[in-house]
C-alpha cells in the first residue's frame, strides 16, 4: 500500500503530541491537586494551633474574619448541648451533624470528607482553650480543590492545542517540500535508467542527506556515461580493427607488388640515381608505415617488448616526411635532447604512431608552414628523468572546436579526404606503453605530445 511520505512525517508527529500534551495536562492537573491539598491541611494546622493557643473568646467576628482570610467555613461546636454556637455556614439548622474531635492520628493526616446540605467538606476539627465543651470545625469546600485542578488543566491543554495548529501547517510544508524533491530525484533516476546519462539534478541550497544522495546519484550518472563511453569506444576500435586487418592485408600486398616491381625495374635499367624512383621508394615506405600502424590498431603484439630509441624512430619518421615537407615547402625542423634516450616497448607501434602525429602536422601547416619534431625528457636540475617526450608541433590553425573534446576517438576528423584513425592509432600505442597522448595550442602553434616511461637503461645511463 502506498503511503505518502507526509502521512508517514505529519501522523506520527501529531499523535506524539496529543500524547505529550494529554500526559502534560494530567501531570499539571495531579500536581495542582496535590500541591492544593497539601496547602490546605498545612493552613487548617496553622489556624487549629493559632486557636488551641489562644486565650481570647472564639466569636462571630472572629471567625468572619478568619473566614474572609482563608475562604474556608468555621463552625463552633457545643457537643454537651449538641447546637453551634457561633458559624458562618449559610444552613439554619446544624444539630443533625456531629463535628467529632479529630484523633492524633487523623490531625497528622488528611482531613476527612463531611456533606453538609448540599456541599461536600473537607473537615479538621479541635478544641477550643478554655471551652471543654467546644469544638472548632474548619470545612474547606472540596468544590474549591476540584476547581483548582480544572484551572490547571487548561493553560498545558491551550498551549498544547495551539503547537498542534501550528505544527499541523508547518509539517505539511516540509513534508511537501521532502516530497516534491524526492518526487524529483525519482524522475531524474528514472531518467538514468532509460539511458540518458550524464545528467545532472541540482541538490539545492540545504546540506543534507537528500543532498548528498542527489550528489551520488550525479557521481553515478556520470560514472555511468564514461562507462559508456568506454564501451562504446571497445566496440567501434573492435570493429575498426577488424576492418582495417583486411584492408591492411590487400594494401601490404599491393606495396609488396609494387616495391618488387621497382626493384626489378632498378636492376634492369641500372639508373639508380633517378630522383623519380627514390621518390616512388620513400613514398612507399610512408604508406607501408601507416598500414601497419593500422594493423596495430586493437591487435596485441605476439613479440616480447624491446628497447626502442627513440633518436631512431625520429630520425626514421623525418626522412620518411622531409620529400612531403619539400615538396610543400613546409620548413620541418628536428630537435633532438642528448643523451641517447629509450623506452620499452614496439619500434613498430611508436615509429606509426609518431608518423602519424608529423603527418597530421604537415597536412595543418599546410603549404609555406612550419613542423617540429622534438625528442626531450622531463628531466630538471633537482631531479632525474622518468619520462620522454616525442612532440609534433605545427603552425596551423588547429582543430575545429566542436572536435575538441573527441579528438581521438575512431572516424573524427575535420579534413574531407580523412578517415580519422591517425589519432586513434597514435592514442592506443600510448596506452599500450603506459604512456599518455594530450595535445594543446598555445602562441599560434598545435602541440601534441607522446609522453611515455623511460627505460631502465636510459635511467642509468647505460
Amino acid at each position: 500500500m502506498k503511503r505518502p511520505i507526509r502521512d508517514q512525517i505529519m501522523w506520527p508527529l501529531m499523535g506524539l503530541l496529543l500524547v505529550a500534551i494529554a500526559a502534560n495536562a494530567i501531570f499539571s492537573a495531579w500536581w495542582m491537586s496535590t500541591r492544593n491539598r497539601t496547602a490546605l491541611e498545612a493552613r487548617q494546622r496553622q489556624i487549629i494551633g493559632v486557636l488551641e493557643e489562644s486565650s481570647f473568646p472564639v466569636t462571630q467576628t472572629v471567625i468572619e474574619k478568619l473566614r474572609q482570610l482563608t475562604g474556608d467555613e468555621l463552625v463552633v461546636w457545643d457537643t454537651a448541648e449538641r447546637r453551634v454556637v457561633v458559624g458562618t455556614l449559610p444552613l439554619a439548622d446544624l444539630s443533625a451533624y456531629e463535628f467529632a474531635e479529630d484523633s492524633a492520628a487523623e490531625q497528622q493526616g488528611p482531613p476527612r470528607r463531611q456533606t453538609l446540605g448540599d456541599t461536600r467538606y473537607l473537615v479538621r476539627v479541635c478544641r477550643i482553650r478554655g471551652f471543654p465543651t467546644q469544638r472548632l470545625a474548619i470545612l474547606t469546600p472540596d468544590h474549591s480543590m476540584r476547581k483548582a485542578s480544572r484551572d490547571a488543566i487548561w493553560p498545558p491543554l491551550a498551549v498544547g492545542l495551539a503547537t498542534v495548529l501550528v505544527s499541523i501547517p508547518l509539517t505539511l510544508a516540509i513534508s511537501a517540500s521532502w516530497a516534491r524533491r524526492i518526487h524529483s530525484l525519482e524522475k531524474h533516476v528514472e531518467t538514468i535508467a532509460q539511458g540518458d546519462f550524464g545528467l545532472e539534478l541540482s541538490g539545492g541550497h540545504v546540506d543534507d542527506e537528500l543532498s548528498r544522495l542527489v550528489q551520488s546519484i550525479n557521481s553515478m550518472s556520470r560514472q555511468l556515461r564514461a562507462m559508456r563511453e568506454q564501451l562504446i569506444q571497445g566496440e567501434r576500435t573492435r570493429l575498426v580493427a577488424q576492418l582495417t586487418a583486411g584492408i591492411g592485408h590487400q594494401l601490404r600486398n599491393g606495396i609488396a607488388g609494387a616495391k618488387l616491381a621497382i626493384q626489378l625495374h632498378e636492376s634492369r635499367c641500372h639508373q639508380v640515381t633517378d630522383t623519380s624512383l627514390i621518390v616512388a621508394r620513400n613514398q612507399l615506405a610512408l604508406v607501408e608505415e601507416e598500414v601497419q600502424g593500422l594493423l596495430s590498431l586493437g591487435k596485441s603484439d605476439a613479440r616480447p617488448p624491446g628497447v626502442v630509441d627513440l633518436r631512431l624512430i625520429v630520425m626514421t619518421v623525418r626522412d620518411l616526411v622531409s620529400l612531403s615537407c619539400e615538396h610543400q615547402q613546409i620548413e620541418l625542423t628536428v630537435l633532438v635532447e642528448d643523451p641517447p634516450q629509450s623506452v620499452i616497448g614496439f619500434t613498430d607501434g611508436l615509429r606509426a604512431a609518431f608518423l602519424n602525429l608529423a603527418l597530421n602536422a604537415i597536412d595543418a601547416a599546410g603549404a609555406g608552414g612550419q613542423v617540429w619534431l622534438v625528442l626531450k625528457s622531463d628531466a630538471t636540475l633537482n631531479s632525474d628523468a622518468t619520462h620522454c617526450r616525442l612532440i609534433v608541433e605545427d603552425d596551423g590553425s588547429g582543430p575545429p572546436t566542436e572536435l575538441e573534446e573527441s579528438l581521438f576517438e575512431s572516424f573524427v576528423t575535420s579534413k574531407p579526404e580523412g578517415i580519422g584513425l591517425g589519432l586513434t592509432v597514435a592514442a592506443t600505442v600510448a596506452r599500450t606503453h603506459h604512456g599518455t597522448l594530450t595535445w594543446s595550442r598555445s602562441d599560434g602553434r598545435t602541440r601534441f605530445e607522446l609522453k611515455l616511461p623511460m627505460s631502465a637503461a636510459t635511467k642509468t645511463g647505460v
